[in-house]
């Protein structure tokens, strides 16, 4: 029996795919749920979400550099009759870019903290379903062998159960990444 090794954005779990395989043919010959496809649902790149955060935060800095010499204009162009209201203008504008730098800047912080967070899961995720599939060994080659006895199915069964209920339960622990992400879902500023 030939099979494609599985490839994932995260090499650590492509790692775990690849060690998880015979226990993926051991559940497929009897009907148990597939771990490897449980890694799916772990499934990132860490790596993109840092070139992205990394480009995210050079825009922050564009964002400084632009505010500081808008400042420095405005400050020289303070002058005359209608030096109040301009300066009015100009303080909401300045404002604007502050925040908007200031958002970037939280944007980019996040984006590495989320890269940190999802790398570290998918590699202690990827450690801990090769651990379950390994104390399942003997059953899995009694499996492929051709042995349906119930203690060696129920051993197959359970160590696919154990790598699935991982997955989910770190799964559920990404909520907490959920909430600091909904802070970016609105405007750090309406420029006009």
């Amino acid at each position: 029996m030939s099979s494609l090794a599985e490839v994932f954005e995260h090499p650590a779990l492509t790692s775990a795919a690849s060690a998880l395989a015979t226990l993926r043919a051991a559940a497929g010959r009897i009907g148990a749920p597939d771990p490897v496809a449980a890694l799916r649902h772990l499934d990132c790149s860490p790596s993109a979400i840092r070139t992205s955060a990394t480009a995210v935060d050079a825009g922050a800095l564009v964002l400084t550099s632009a505010a500081t010499e808008f400042r420095g204009g405005v400050d020289a162009a303070e002058t005359g009759g209608s030096a109040e209201t301009f300066g009015t203008w100009a303080d909401t504008v300045d404002g604007q870019y502050g925040a908007a730098a200031r958002a970037a800047a939280a944007t980019a912080a996040l984006g590495l903290r989320i890269a940190d967070h999802l790398d570290s899961l998918a590699r202690s995720v990827s450690s801990e379903v090769c651990e379950l599939a390994s104390g399942a060994d003997d059953a899995v080659s009694a499996v492929l062998a051709g042995d349906r006895s119930a203690e060696v199915v129920s051993a197959v069964s359970t160590a696919c159960t154990a790598v699935v209920r991982t997955v989910q339960s770190r799964i559920a622990a990404l909520s907490s990444l959920a909430a600091e992400l909904e802070p970016l879902t609105a405007p750090a500023a309406q420029l006009s």
